[in-house]
């Protein structure tokens, strides 16, 4: 009998002892849980903390200028020389593009795009970015060296000028906004936007441009 009950009572603590270590093991999975889900919501606040404190300060420095007149702002100087509008397409739409000159007053060169310095606000307040199907449009038709895809270069002290864009447009636009970011190498930097007013007055036809 005291046999039996020795390995009675053994069994019946090896039970507890077994109960007590699954039990630790959980607490410590919770704990190591909780302690990763705050650790990835603070990191995850913080970085959208950060997007939207940068998104804030987007164009939040306003230069406005007018078609042909010149803007210095970040150490680049630039101007609005043209717009071109394409006839209609047959989708319906028509492109749009913008001939421009670009200093730069920098040592450094650097690159620029459509996509990333250009954008057109039209009059109810839409913001228009720029299309790839505009640009492919320009790269087949427009006469041979007359269009500058995406990126394009401005050299250090020297200027880029051409023809570059452009944007898809349904119906009639009517008089819309071009915004333009001297960011200089640095993508992000946003802060200033220089905006030129265009009027269908400022307008060209791009048949001008084509084959």
């Amino acid at each position: 009998m005291r046999k039996n009950g020795g390995i009675f009572k053994n069994k019946m603590e090896e039970d507890i002892e077994m109960k007590k270590f699954r039990i630790t093991a959980l607490v410590l999975t919770a704990m190591i849980a909780v302690a990763s889900t705050v650790g990835c919501g603070d990191k995850k606040g913080k970085t959208s903390s950060s997007t939207t404190s940068q998104n804030e300060n987007i164009g939040t420095n306003k230069v406005k200028v007018s078609m042909n007149e010149e803007a210095d702002e970040n150490e680049t100087v630039f101007k609005l020389n043209s717009v071109y509008l394409t006839p209609v397409q047959d989708n319906g739409s028509k492109y749009l593009y913008f001939d421009v000159t670009i200093h730069n007053s920098t040592d450094t060169a650097y690159s620029l795009s459509c996509l990333n310095n250009f954008y057109i606000q039209s009059s109810d307040g839409t913001t228009i970015n720029s299309h790839i199907s505009a640009q492919m449009y320009a790269r087949n038709n427009f006469r041979e060296g007359i269009y500058t895809p995406d990126p394009f270069d401005v050299p250090a002290n020297g200027d880029f000028s051409g023809i570059m864009g452009g944007f898809v447009i349904d119906g009639d636009l009517g008089e819309f906004t071009v915004g333009f970011f001297p960011t200089r190498e640095n993508n992000n930097d946003k802060e200033t936007v220089i905006n030129v007013n265009v009027t269908p007055a400022d307008i060209k036809d791009a048949s001008e441009l084509l084959k």
